[in-house]
This record gives structure tokens, sequence and C-alpha cells, in this order.
């Protein structure tokens, strides 16, 4: 089964919220045994020693490793000698429509980034916003925590992300690939039940709950998509691809495509071309 999709789904649709970070040692009292968090946790370790506990693995982790610590997982960490850790720290939440990101996905605890600098500098954006008073200081956070979450997941190669739900990822997957070897084609919510064996209420609820969007929304983002690739490469009419894409009503289409695209179809395609630019 191929996850691309799926995978490439969740994380467009993905909504954090940074709670609090900083960049400090801890101290020989630092030890919390068998909680279980409601936020996520990131640590990259920068020095010293310590011990964590994930679920029901033990990690002893060393300077250079990036340590996710999921919400929901029981957990546990002390210090284990005099050197107790130098780290960055950050606390988050991560969702899918109303799913938390690590709800949905099994990813390894520790990772070693292939770029510790690019993860560094995203901690000392990430920790300098929530030090800061200024007005935009929240929205900088946010964004340089989709770049660690990103660093995270790139340090993984697809066959090491498992789904915590594989039966719930089997029948999305299914659809959505049918939605992709069928953009072209008029695509009904009755359609997409039956290929997940379905009541297409509870479909409709599935889907939105695991990818962020109602069913509908998603077909529209995928044929605006194939929209920008047929302007950009054919010499086809803006009509003549609304009618190919399945949109019946021409002026639908040209609003929905400036909704997405932030053009209208014509001045997409003269600045794809070449032509002036917005």
């Amino acid at each position: 089964m191929d996850h691309r999709a799926l995978l490439t789904s969740y994380l467009s649709n993905l909504k954090v919220d940074l709670l609090m970070a900083d960049y400090n040692q801890c101290t020989t009292r630092w030890r919390d045994l068998d909680y279980t968090p409601d936020y996520s946790k990131f640590y990259y370790i920068c020095g010293g020693e310590g011990w964590l506990k994930i679920g029901d693995k033990e990690y002893y982790p060393q300077p250079g490793e990036l340590i996710l610590m999921p919400e929901g997982v029981k957990q546990s960490y002390s210090c284990i000698s005099e050197r107790p850790f130098l780290k960055y720290w950050c606390h988050f939440s991560a969702k899918v429509g109303e799913i938390n990101l690590f709800r949905v996905l099994e990813l390894n605890h520790v990772c070693i980034p292939e770029n510790p600098a690019a993860v560094e500098a995203a901690f000392q954006g990430i920790t300098g916003s929530t030090q800061s008073d200024a007005v935009y200081a929240p929205l900088l956070g946010k964004s340089r925590l989709l770049e660690l979450i990103a660093h995270y997941v790139m340090n993984h190669k697809l066959d090491e992300i498992s789904y915590k739900n594989l039966g719930a990822a089997r029948k999305l997957t299914a659809v959505l690939d049918y939605i992709a070897a069928n953009i072209e084609h008029n695509i009904t919510i009755h359609d997409l039940a039956e290929i997940a064996h379905m009541h297409p209420n509870y479909f409709m609820r599935l889907f939105k709950q695991q990818i962020g969007v109602p069913p509908i929304q998603y077909i529209t983002r995928q044929k605006i998509d194939k929209a920008k690739d047929l302007l950009a490469t054919t010499s086809g009419s803006v009509s003549e691809i609304a009618d190919q894409l399945g949109f019946g009503d021409l002026f639908y289409f040209s609003r929905q495509f400036k909704k997405h695209a932030g053009l209208a179809p014509t001045e997409f395609r003269k600045q794809e071309t070449g032509g002036v630019k917005p």
C-alpha cells in the first residue's frame, strides 16, 4: 500500500499550537515518573546525560539527538549523573482535524537530524518567539515549529512511518488513490463511501477527522491543483479545462480557482507562462 498520498494529506492539513519552549540545563532533581501529558514534546540534546522512558521503551539520548515524546503516551524521565541534560525543548500540539497527529502516525521516538544546524536554528526561533511580546511572535513560533516537525519527518524513510489505525489508513489510501485517478470526473460521496465500505455519513466524519477537511473540499483542491498544471502546460482554454475537470459552470470554476490559487485562471496562466506577475 502506497502511503505517500495519505501522509502528504496529513501533513498539508496539519495545525499546530506552541505551548512552551526554552533552552536550559536540567537540574540534578530533574525527574518525573509514569505521567501521561496531554501535549507533545520535542527535546534536542546539546550535552549531558539523562534517561527517558516513552511507553515501554527506555532511552539514554546523546548530544545531537532529537526526541519526540508524543501526547497521550505514558512517560518518565530523570537525571542519571552530575551532568544533566543541556537541551532545547518545546511543548506543543499537532492536529489533523480534531485528531492528534501522533495518534495517527507511528514514528521513531529518536532521530539524528541530517541538518543539525537547521534544527538548532528552528529551536532558536521557537524559544525566541515564546520570549517575545511582539504581536507577530506567536505566528513566527508556529512557523518554526512546523519547520521542526518537517525536519523530524524528513529524517524518516517512508517505510519507517506506520499508521496506528491501519484499517482506516487502508480505506483512506484507497479513497485518495481513487480521487487522484478520477480527478477529471465527477466524484460523489456515495462513490467514495462505497470504496471505503462505509455508510456515507460515517465516511464523511472519518474523512474529515483523519484528513482535516471534508471530502468535497479535498476533491475541489485536487481539481484546482490539476487545473494549475493544465493551465501551465497545455493550450486549452479556461472553459475547456473547467469542462475537463467536471466544473459545469465556468463562473463557479473561476471563483473556486481564485479562492484556492489567489489568482483568476487567466492571470495564473500569464504568470506561469512568463506573462505579467500579480
